[in-house]
């Protein structure tokens, strides 16, 4: 009797280890799967359609005081970089920089290396021309 203990011990000690080198591989192989699944989405993440630079839409979202004044500048379709405007919400103001613009009206607006500068001030509503300044291109 003590004998087929020790060997059902034994037996028992076996089906452990198989248990447990099979939950090991299916760890293993579960891991492998998920990995290979965030694999193959990658490349198409990085596919997807990055913001062209030189954008309309940098301009369509401005205020519409703003966009007029920019569509008499340009006198017809404008492309704006990201630096074009900036907004600074504790001053309410809007610096538009004219050397990030490009249109066909811009020749008035540089003067060598310097480019024209806009302040637009919140009043109300809307917003107003609150200063013109020539500065030193960014570009």
């Amino acid at each position: 009797m003590a004998g087929n203990k020790v060997r059902y011990e034994a037996a028992c000690a076996r089906v452990s280890e198989i248990v447990f080198v099979e939950d090991r591989m299916i760890v293993r192989i579960l891991l492998l799967v998920c990995s290979l699944l965030l694999a193959s989405e990658l490349p198409a993440a990085s596919q997807q359609p990055k913001d062209d630079p030189w954008n309309p839409q940098h301009i369509d979202a401005l205020p519409p005081d703003i966009r007029n004044y920019i569509a008499a500048i340009c006198k017809g379709p404008a492309k704006a970089q990201h630096d074009f405007a900036t907004y600074s919400p504790t001053e309410r103001r809007w610096r538009i920089n004219l050397e990030y613009l490009q249109c066909d009206g811009l020749r008035d607006f540089r003067q060598g290396h310097r480019c024209l500068d806009l302040d637009f001030i919140q009043v109300g509503p809307r917003f107003r021309l609150a200063s013109k300044q020539y500065r030193e291109c960014g570009f």
